[in-house]
């Protein structure tokens, strides 16, 4: 009988269990669908799967295939969860994809814009810079509070769509409460990204609203300092200099100037008052230039108790110039700019033109299409003037042909720059040519030693960033000038006539010296009036170019064949330069 009950038992479990391992199961209803392990059929209550924190869910931590699809309902999102495998993260049914995975890449690089005032309410103006290295695209939050707190706080949050470098601005909020004692780094803010401290931090102090800054700028006291160049960001050296008047009762408070932006650049300071005092700020400028042209900033300030502004001009470094310096002798007399005599040495010179702070002309210098002596045939000058010069310069010795000189009306007609600076008959086809006029001639006159005094005008040549020259003399060089006649004035500005002044020779009328009133063209008759050597630095009648040891231009004394005067070759030079320069950035080709 006990046999019996045994084998009926094992035989009913049997049944139970293949039942169960091969059969669908369903909860109040007798026929599951064929394609379902499991259904349950309720009109009156759901299903309920395990429900917990998104914290207690990370502590599941599933790490083999099998665990796939795990399901959780996750109560911090209010949302089904499920366990991805591949990803290897929690996926959301709502839609929503998870956290991002960033870091900041450098504590140092976080930046904090705008004023921070007790007592008053943070605006859009008060923000933190978090530079940060995304590597997992997903949802962010960065937040970033004082600690102890102080009344105000940043936050922001959203998407990152795409793994890379970002810099998030997180928007302030609230009012400070309490200033910053004196002395002390201000309030310690502490950056968290998704809820986890970063273990970077900023220092903001907070000002006392109660202490106005009360200061005056002085405009005259402005200055501007660096080397400016097209497309090339401004680094610290770029600043502007000003000094504030400040009030005695403005200790502590807190200066905000400011300049507008200028193509590409604007300029900003902060600090400190010192009250009772002259006190000298920096601004710094941020940018990178965007036009070669001047650029003019209006200067404004936080002050309370004066509204005045002031202005700065930045001026941009001219860029380099290709020269074609036609002319001989470059290393000894200097007729052709390109050796090593003084008028190379003049014109290289960092002080003069050069891209260093005490630079005179802004420029980055000069590139010489043949360097050293050059008196160029036909061709050879053809091939030069391809490679587009942007301004030429002649001396001695070099006679150009009639095909030569239309050449080069050509090229002024395209509008080259040419100083030229001639005592050949050359000199007159090229006038000819220019004027289209065959009556203009030209003569020798006078002798080495000549003084010729320029006109007392309104001009740049005369009056430029070298010095002033109106109403003072020039030096010819060595031998004869020659005397221009029947060239129409009005086409010109006269720099000089035939009269030598040393010898009282009262002239006859001659043109010596002239510029073009509509090309860019500078005549001076003397082939050497750029001529300087070592070994005649004290004669009267030679070498009238002269500089000093800094290579700057100076005047040469005691010259003349008679009468002695002192003579301005080499300032006329250097203004005729600077011209050149500029208007070759400006109107060249």
């Amino acid at each position: 009988m006990k046999m019996t009950i045994k084998v009926l038992l094992v035989f009913i479990f049997s049944s139970i269990y293949f039942a169960s391992a091969y059969a669908q199961v369903g909860i109040n209803t007798e026929a599951p669908d064929e394609k379902a392990i499991l259904e349950i059929v309720s009109s009156e209550k759901g299903m309920l799967v395990p429900r917990m924190t998104e914290a207690q869910r990370d502590l599941i931590k599933p790490t083999t295939a099998n665990q796939q699809s795990l399901l959780i309902f996750n109560t911090d999102e209010d949302c089904f969860n499920y366990w991805h495998k591949i990803e290897k993260e929690w996926k959301s049914l709502c839609g929503k994809i998870g956290k991002a995975e960033f870091e900041i890449t450098d504590c140092n690089a976080v930046t904090v814009s705008g004023q921070y005032l007790s007592a008053t309410a943070l605006t859009p103006a008060n923000y933190i810079t978090v530079p940060v290295k995304v590597t997992k695209v997903g949802t962010y939050t960065i937040t970033a509070m004082p600690d102890p707190a102080n009344g105000y706080y940043f936050t922001t949050s959203g998407e990152f769509l795409a793994t890379g470098n970002y810099n998030i601005i997180v928007p302030g909020a609230g009012t400070p409460t309490t200033p910053t004692a004196t002395g002390a780094q201000g309030n310690e803010v502490k950056i968290s990204l998704n809820d986890v401290l970063s273990g970077c931090s900023v220092f903001i102090p907070i000002e006392d609203s109660s202490i106005k800054p009360l200061y005056t700028m002085n405009c005259s006291a402005t200055k501007v300092n660096g080397v400016y160049k097209i497309n090339t960001p401004l680094t610290g050296s770029n600043t502007i200099t000003m000094t504030l008047t400040v009030d005695a009762a403005a200790t502590g408070a807190s200066y905000i100037i400011t300049t507008n932006t200028v193509d590409g650049i604007s300029f900003s300071g902060s600090g400190i008052l010192i009250g009772g005092t002259n006190q000298v700020v920096t601004l710094y400028g941020t940018g990178t230039p965007t036009s070669m042209d001047p650029k003019k900033f209006t200067i404004t300030s936080n002050s309370k108790s004066d509204v005045t502004t002031c202005s700065a001009t930045v001026t941009i470094a001219y860029t380099k110039k290709k020269v074609l310096s036609i002319g001989t002798y470059a290393n000894v007399y200097g007729y052709n700019f390109s050796g090593t005599a003084y008028s190379n040495q003049m014109i290289t010179a960092q002080a003069n033109f050069g891209t260093q702070e005490n630079s005179l002309i802004k420029a980055e210098g000069f590139e010489f299409i043949s360097p050293g002596d050059f008196s160029p045939s036909l061709a050879q000058l053809q091939t030069a003037l391809n490679q587009n010069p942007d301004f030429i310069i002649m001396g001695v010795w070099w006679d150009p042909t009639v095909a030569m000189a239309d050449l080069l009306v050509d090229y002024l007609a395209k509008g080259g720059i040419i100083l030229a600076f001639m005592e050949e008959a050359g000199g007159t086809r090229i006038l000819q040519r220019l004027f289209a006029n065959t009556s203009i001639s030209g003569t020798l006159v006078n002798a080495a030693g000549a003084v010729y005094r320029y006109p007392i005008l309104n001009d740049e040549i005369l009056n430029g960033p070298f010095g002033d020259i109106r109403g003072l003399q020039w030096g010819e060089d060595a031998s004869q000038t020659r005397a221009m006649y029947n060239i129409p004035t009005s086409s010109i500005t006269v720099y000089s006539n035939d009269q030598d002044i040393s010898a009282g020779n009262a002239g006859t009328g001659g043109i010596t010296a002239f510029k073009h009133n509509s090309l860019n063209f500078i005549f001076v008759a003397d082939g050497g009036f750029n001529s300087a050597a070592n070994n005649a630095p004290a004669s009267n009648t030679i070498c009238p170019f002269n500089i000093d040891a800094n290579k700057f231009p100076i005047a040469k004394t005691n010259y003349g064949r008679s009468t002695r005067y002192t003579v301005y070759n080499s300032i006329f030079t250097a203004n005729a330069l600077a011209w050149a320069i500029k208007t070759a950035q400006f109107k060249g080709q």
